[in-house]
């Protein structure tokens, strides 16, 4: 196999979707990306089982086919020591031998045979719901609750987004029990009432790859997973189990105090007066006249 792509569009991709690679994997084939070389297309796969990205880079010289596992840390390592070029792969499919070409030199990689890696998981097609949602719905929604979630081993379901779809509305919660933030668009609703729990993991990955993103997001899921799909990328991921606890009781129906403020205004005030809370309760008294 053998193909040509620029050093930094390599880059980019393969920084992107590294993060989703753990440290603590207890198989040694997850620290590699999959390479897979097809058509015109090199797709690249990164996992940890639970989370997995894909990537898609188009190009235009390509001879053969064929998948191979690739180290993720050597390879990165490698490319951030490149200036823009365009750099030649040639993959031996006998012994995994990686061969990259550059303008000034060669450089050597040993991978493994990309048939050891874990197959990805799929949703099923008989139960799945189908909705697309606009970049900035999913953004925002995502950036405005992800800081609320939690950190419970006992309660695993308060350890994510539950995202909540119907005909009338689109929310995305969050709770760690002693804050509840709920984000709401009427401008995004779906044809069949249904809702999930996004783990913290992908929604901080996705909080990473949207804002780059221009074109809406498909989004599909059954009981088990979610896939994710954008422009370039792909993320699939396995959802929270459980039932989300209602938390529309803990909101106020009807609240007798309301009060509009300056956001920035009263953001700026609160960071300073901060400072002199007790780091045990980070309380602060509130003092409110007409």
């Amino acid at each position: 196999m053998k193909f040509v792509i620029s050093s930094t569009e390599l880059l980019s991709h393969l920084s992107a979707i590294s993060r989703v690679i753990s440290s603590k994997s207890t198989m040694p084939i997850l620290d590699n990306f999959l390479f897979n070389i097809a058509g015109n297309e090199l797709v690249i796969t990164a996992s940890d089982l639970e989370t997995t990205l894909i990537t898609n880079i188009e190009l235009d010289n390509i001879e053969g086919e064929g998948i191979i596992a690739v180290p993720a840390k050597l390879i990165t390592d490698t490319l951030k020591e490149f200036p823009e070029q365009p750099l030649t792969f040639q993959i031996n499919s006998d012994n995994f031998g990686i061969e990259i070409f550059s303008d000034n030199g060669k450089f050597s990689i040993v991978g493994q045979s990309g048939e050891d890696y874990p197959e990805l998981p799929i949703v099923d097609k008989e139960s799945t719901t189908s909705v697309r949602l606009s970049q900035k719905v999913l953004c925002k929604g995502i950036e405005k609750t992800l800081f609320a979630t939690a950190d419970d081993e006992l309660r695993p379901v308060m350890n994510g987004i539950f995202i909540e779809l119907t005909g009338q509305y689109t929310s995305f919660v969050a709770s760690d029990a002693h804050k509840l933030v709920r984000y709401r668009r009427s401008d995004a609703v779906s044809e069949y009432d249904s809702s999930f729990i996004l783990p913290k993991k992908p929604a901080g990955l996705l909080r990473n790859l949207l804002p780059k993103q221009e074109d809406d997001i498909m989004l599909e899921f059954d009981e088990k997973n979610a896939i994710f799909t954008l422009t370039q990328f792909k993320v699939i991921c396995r959802l929270v189990e459980g039932n989300y606890p209602s938390y529309s009781s803990v909101i106020p129906a009807d609240n007798p105090n309301k009060m509009v403020i300056d956001r920035q205004a009263f953001h700026n005030t609160v960071k300073r007066v901060s400072v002199y809370s007790n780091q045990a309760s980070n309380l602060i008294k509130f003092s409110i006249n007409d």
